[in-house]
Order: structure tokens, then sequence, then C-alpha cells
């Protein structure tokens, strides 16, 4: 009698296990010049399409707020190397929240504009005075042949 109460009770506890189990939320990050981390439940469906906040470690304004891709992502682009806590959460509840090291790879900022576009407005500028150079010559030595 003893046994078979022990043996529904651990059922019991087993069954109750189980779907906390299939709604836990699990990651997998990769970092580089962008953060990408994915969000998925314990089964491999993707944490679509929920809201997530990046803090940088010790600020309480979010870096970056939206909601998850399709596929369960969140991708941003630090700034510098620091500690990052990203917070995932869903309105019925569901969530997770991590704390990663990224950003060592982030690509500079651009204060000015890049040399490339003065270089492309010389150009420019250089063809039309060549245009006009060359149709003034042109009508220069026709007004001279003429005259």
């Amino acid at each position: 009698m003893i046994r078979r109460a022990l043996a529904a009770a651990l059922l019991l506890a087993l069954a109750a296990a189980l779907p906390a189990a299939a709604h836990e939320v699990l990651h997998e990050e990769a970092t580089g010049e962008a953060t990408v981390v994915r969000f998925f439940y314990a089964g491999g469906v993707p944490f679509s399409y929920e809201s997530y906040e990046v803090f940088r470690a010790g600020e309480t304004i979010p870096y970056q707020t939206g909601f998850t891709d399709a596929e369960g992502r969140v991708v941003f682009l630090p700034d510098r190397e620091a500690e990052w806590g990203i917070r995932v959460f869903s309105e019925d509840g569901h969530g997770a929240e991590l704390t990663i090291t990224a950003g060592g790879g982030a690509a500079p900022r651009a204060d000015r504009p890049p040399v490339d576009r003065y270089a492309r407005l010389l150009a420019g500028l250089g063809f039309l005075f060549g245009v006009f150079g060359l149709i003034s010559l042109f009508y220069r030595r026709r007004s001279a042949r003429s005259g």
C-alpha cells in the first residue's frame, strides 16, 4: 500500500514537472561585431515575437528594447566591451534573464562623413569643369575658323 502511494506521488510529481520544463526558456549566444542571442523553449520552439530589453551592467535605462524575431533572436550591436544584461519576457509570464560579456568587435562609429563622399564630390566637379572646358575649346576653334 505504501509503495503504491509513493509510486503515485512520484508519478504526480513527474507529471507536474513536465509541463513546466516544456515552458522553460533556454538560450544560445554568438558574439562578434554584432551579438546574437537566440531564446527558445525546452522543446526547441523559438521564443518568437516576445519583448526584450538589453542593459549595460549597472545601468537602469535600457540600451535597446524590442521584440525577438521569428527565430527568437535578440540582435544588438554593443558600443563597447562590457557586461550586458538581456531580459526577455512574454505577457503570460515566461521569460529569462542572462548576463553576457560582449562588444570587443564593435564597429567604429563615424562622427563625420567618410572621405569617399568628398572624393566623389570633387570628381563630379572635375568632370563638369572638364565637359565645359571641352565645349569652350570647341566653340573657340569654330569661331576662329569662321572669323
